[in-house]
Parts: structure tokens; C-alpha cells; sequence
């Protein structure tokens, strides 16, 4: 009983990523840390395990999927970071991806302009859960943004 009780509340370890989806990660990391002004950054068709948080720190790119219900970054198995993706830029656009899972917020955008969030799902698989991160689509300290057939479920603050 007493091994039983000390296991009660422990977090449980995430399974390791598999060699492709640790290969689709670094080289996903790797273009958001080279990103140029214009590059767009395709995220092909597939669900894509990220046990880290992503970040966009340059201006000018654009991040694009095959569709929200077919481009699926999950981020179940996170170990790492506040936010799923966290971009610090301007004349930023993201579409036809889903973020799902996230520890803390899906999409954060912080002090930007000229910010366009186009048929973006971010989801708690689980469900309604306190424990699920408080915002899906968070613009904050942002000028013209315009946020178009996005769909956010389960977060446990505010979906957009």
C-alpha cells in the first residue's frame, strides 16, 4: 500500500521518440533557428511527436501544413518548454496545421505585427482538463492580427 500511495501523483516518464520523429524534429528546430525573412516552413501531412518547445524569433516567415486535420504537431510527449510554438516576429503567417498537447499554451505570438493565423486547430486531445495549458491561440502585445477558421478545444483558460 505504501509503494502504491508513493506512486500516486508522480508524473509518468513520456515514451522515447522514435528515430523519425526525433530526425522530423531537428531538422524542424533547425530551419526555425536559420529561418530568412520570406522562407516558408512546410509541415508535411502526419502526425509529428515534439518533445520540445519550438520558438520563431525572425520575421517574414510563414509555417504552413497540409491542413488542420492532417498536419498534427503533438506535443504529448513534451518534457520541454512553456509553450508548444512561441514566435517573437512580425509579418508572420501560419496555416493548415494543428497543434495539439501542448504543457503550457499551443501558439503563443508576442509582440508582433501583421499577423495572419489561418485554419490553425490546437487541441487537448483529453478533453476539458485544468490541467491542460490556459491558452490555444494566444496573441499578446500584437498590432493587426487577423485570426481566420481557426478551431481551439480544451484549453483551460480561453481558446483564442
Amino acid at each position: 500500500l505504501v509503494l502504491l500511495l508513493a506512486s500516486c501523483g508522480r508524473d509518468k516518464t513520456p515514451e522515447p521518440m522514435t528515430d523519425a520523429a526525433a530526425d522530423f524534429q531537428k531538422q524542424l528546430l533547425t530551419r526555425l533557428i536559420n529561418a530568412r525573412p520570406g522562407d516558408v516552413i512546410e509541415i508535411p501531412a502526419g502526425v509529428h511527436p515534439i518533445n520540445r518547445g519550438l520558438s520563431l524569433n525572425v520575421s517574414g516567415v510563414t509555417i504552413r501544413g497540409a491542413g488542420m486535420d492532417q498536419s498534427i504537431l503533438s506535443f504529448k510527449g513534451q518534457v520541454q518548454g512553456a509553450e508548444g510554438l512561441l514566435v517573437n516576429a512580425s509579418d508572420f503567417t501560419i496555416e493548415d496545421l494543428a497543434i495539439e498537447d501542448t504543457a503550457g499554451d499551443g501558439l503563443k505570438i508576442n509582440e508582433g505585427r501583421n499577423i495572419v493565423i489561418r485554419r490553425v486547430r490546437t487541441e487537448w486531445t483529453n478533453g476539458p482538463d485544468e490541467a491542460n495549458g490556459a491558452y490555444g491561440i494566444y496573441p499578446v502585445q500584437t498590432e493587426n492580427v487577423l485570426v481566420e477558421e481557426c478551431v481551439a478545444i480544451g484549453a483551460s483558460d480561453a481558446g483564442i
